[in-house]
């Protein structure tokens, strides 16, 4: 008897919380700002100087390092560490051109 009313209880709870989930996403999706990838030139001088480290001397650094790191890591065995030290340095090279691309939608 006292499982069954244990039961309701918690049917009761499932559709209340539902319900709640529901006006929750519901809420966002009203009051949801539309975002224009970019169009704003909010943090646009960080965004610079930022590309310009990573296509400049800094990001050679940082994917010769990594590379070279990658590359120890190989020869001892380390495999983890060989495809993080390989995807730093890939990243490092590739990523300053990617995301502003994937960004500003030309693809």
């Amino acid at each position: 008897m006292e499982g069954s009313h244990m039961y309701k209880l918690v049917k009761k709870m499932t559709a209340v919380l539902g319900v709640i989930a529901m006006v929750l996403f519901a809420s966002m999706v009203i009051m949801a700002v539309p975002a224009f990838a970019g169009a704003d030139a909010t943090f646009g001088p960080l965004n610079t100087l930022l590309t310009g480290w990573m296509q400049g001397s800094l990001g050679t650094l940082l994917g010769l390092i990594a590379g070279a790191i990658g590359l120890g890591s190989a020869m001892a065995g380390r495999w983890g560490y060989m495809f993080t030290g390989f995807g730093v340095a890939a990243g490092s090279f590739y990523l300053p051109t990617v995301i502003p691309t994937i960004t500003t939608g030309l693809m």
